[in-house]
């Protein structure tokens, strides 16, 4: 009989264990806590064609982190067009495995896999950054100019850099 309850009392006692020792490891490498994690701040831009409004186009914006999301806007007689913050629910940055970074890309589909490039940016730092949202507000971008490439400052990490390849004015 004791033989009995020591066996009862050893498989209770080790499912316990696996069981709090699987949970604390899965709470410790973030595997299970979601958050809220920004993919892009809202977008404010005018697109032109050498210095003149372009109406009654389509701004397609791709934001990849992991899963792909993609929405259009289209300009308005000014050239004007917008999309609104975006936001997920994610547990990957958490996650101290993921080392997967951020790309947002707006551009003009003209049938090449990266299309009229306005903005194209790669973000490995998981945090919603001031530098982003200043500049993705008051977007003007001239797709008769060539895109740049600008290595600009993060303020929320000075020692880092955002590379921007973009032919909006910057």
């Amino acid at each position: 009989m004791l033989s009995r309850f020591k066996a009862y009392f050893l498989v209770i006692v080790s499912i316990t264990i696996i069981f709090t020792t699987t949970q604390a490891c899965a709470d410790m490498f973030g595997f299970f806590n979601k958050q809220d994690f920004v993919l892009s701040a809202s977008v404010k831009g005018q697109l032109l064609d050498d210095g003149q409004p372009v109406a009654n186009t389509k701004v397609t914006r791709t934001l990849t982190y992991g899963d792909e999301y993609i929405d259009e806007a289209t300009t308005d007689s000014d050239g004007y067009f917008s999309f609104p913050k975006k936001a997920i629910k994610t547990s990957k940055p958490s996650n101290m495995f993921d080392n997967e970074s951020l790309i947002q890309h707006i551009y003009l589909e003209n049938g090449t896999p990266e299309g009229i490039v306005l903005w194209y940016v790669t973000v490995s730092l998981h945090e919603e950054s001031s530098t982003l949202t200043e500049l993705l507000t008051s977007l003007v971008c001239d797709i008769s100019k060539e895109p740049q490439t600008y290595d600009l400052p993060i303020k929320e990490a000075p020692e880092h850099v955002f590379t921007i390849y973009t032919t909006c004015k910057i």
